[in-house]
């Protein structure tokens, strides 16, 4: 099996990295927050496609709502959903 593998543990690692990294932005938690929310299931996540088929996760936190795109996270108010 390749390095560059779909399964290759590493490549999941940096995509759970750069989640975590987007979470922690959209809703202004440290990482430990963070880790303990989600662990708690205080944060809510979906997989989600936009009007133009991008393809995003769908994140809410308490009153927070921020769809998370690779290398872009937009905030929402709750009222939209």
């Amino acid at each position: 099996m390749s390095d560059s593998s779909p399964t290759d543990p590493r490549e999941m690692y940096g995509e759970i990295s750069a989640l975590m990294g987007s979470i922690t932005k959209a809703f202004s938690l440290d990482e430990s927050a963070a880790i303990s929310a989600l662990e708690n299931g205080d944060i809510d996540m979906s997989f989600e496609t936009d009007n133009n088929g991008n393809r995003f996760v769908l994140a809410r936190y308490q009153d927070q709502v921020a769809r998370l795109y690779a290398g872009a996270i937009k905030q929402e108010s709750e009222k939209q959903h």
